[in-house]
């Protein structure tokens, strides 16, 4: 996966999974970690480029920083 199409001010940033979120939610997830991507049933989620506008899982998006950090 390309990391300049979710963070394009980030090009260093880099998901761990494809944005995954939940049918009725308004929140993408990029990290298989995320205990907030763990709380949805897997016969719920959707994989792949979302229709509508998302905004990226702040927990997805500290698990990423931190992996990049060291």
């Amino acid at each position: 996966m390309q990391p300049s199409l979710l963070f394009p001010d980030q090009p260093d940033l880099t998901p761990e999974i494809p944005p995954t979120w939940a049918e009725d939610s308004d929140v993408y997830h990029t990290s298989d970690r995320c205990n907030r991507l763990q709380a949805i049933q897997r016969n719920r989620r959707v994989t792949g480029k979302p229709g509508v506008k998302l905004r990226l899982c702040f927990n997805c998006e500290d698990i990423i920083r931190a992996k990049r950090l060291g």
